[in-house]
């Protein structure tokens, strides 16, 4: 062997994924407008969008809005790492360099140890199937500019921070406008996930990875009466690409499926007409 290794392999499993985000508040913010340091980012809310691929071929989704209230940060942290559980591939925007590394300190911080999934997550090394960190993939590992997530969304059509921003986060949890800071982190993650199936698409030269889940989530969305405020992302471009393309891949695989059957039973027939 030479003394080169091999870089571990990141092609990332699609077929159970939990897309996260995290909303932050600092107590003082800097004099001179820049962005405070890690430690003093405290998490008030957190999403997490989880997509399983069922047996059929059809998608299961689930999405969980998290409140940090003071004094309840333990219990924050250990409804975190239920939304994380064993075997899930961990999706996030910037998250190796911002949400897990806020996770990780303010966990410590509220002595709350006791969390395999989240620290699973945090601990996932740069080429690790375990979490995907998207910026860093649409930055090629640093080879290219970091992009941020708004911008990769304006490009892919997929609607993100209509009514919100980050800078506004803040204002609006002291104005005790939870509603608005939950819905924006909501919108966030769910934007994260478009991206993801979009970028698993791509890796994988399959418009069936980006349009197959994105077809059973428009669905998903309309008929949950609780995500009515996210209907947007059933309507926008990538959706309504997805739902045509996704009616073309299931009639087609249909036709294949009863293809295949005919020819095993005329297989079977043939068999039991035999002499021999």
């Amino acid at each position: 062997m030479g003394i080169w290794q091999q870089r571990p392999r990141d092609d990332h499993p699609t077929g159970r994924v939990v897309a996260y985000d995290i909303e932050t508040i600092v107590d003082t913010e800097p004099a001179d407008g820049g962005f405070p340091p890690i430690p003093q980012h405290r998490p008030v809310t957190a999403a997490f969008l989880g997509a399983t691929r069922l047996p059929d071929g059809h998608h299961d989704f689930r999405l969980d809005v998290l409140v940090c209230r003071p004094g309840q940060e333990a219990d924050f942290y250990r409804r975190v790492d239920a939304c994380l559980p064993p075997g899930v591939v961990g999706i996030g925007w910037n998250t190796r360099g911002f949400d897990n590394a806020v996770f990780r300190l303010q966990a410590m911080r509220s002595r709350t140890f006791d969390l395999p999934g989240l620290a699973r997550q945090t601990q996932a090394g740069r080429y690790d199937t375990t979490h995907c960190d998207l910026a860093d993939q649409m930055a090629s590992y640093g080879s290219s500019r970091t992009l941020s997530l708004s911008a990769v969304c304006e490009a892919l059509e997929i609607p993100v921070k209509t009514s919100v921003h980050g800078s506004d986060v803040g204002a609006l949890w002291r104005a005790g406008d939870v509603e608005a800071v939950t819905r924006y982190v909501a919108e966030d993650t769910i934007a994260t996930w478009i991206c993801w199936l979009h970028w698993a698409a791509w890796k994988s030269a399959d418009p069936a990875e980006l349009a197959l889940p994105l077809d059973d989530f428009a669905s998903w969305l309309e008929i949950t009466p609780a995500l009515s405020p996210f209907r947007s992302f059933a309507t926008c471009p990538p959706a309504l690409w997805a739902r045509a393309q996704a009616l073309e891949l299931r009639t087609a695989a249909a036709l294949a499926d009863a293809e295949r059957r005919l020819a095993r039973e005329r297989d079977e027939q043939s068999f039991s007409e035999s002499p021999f």
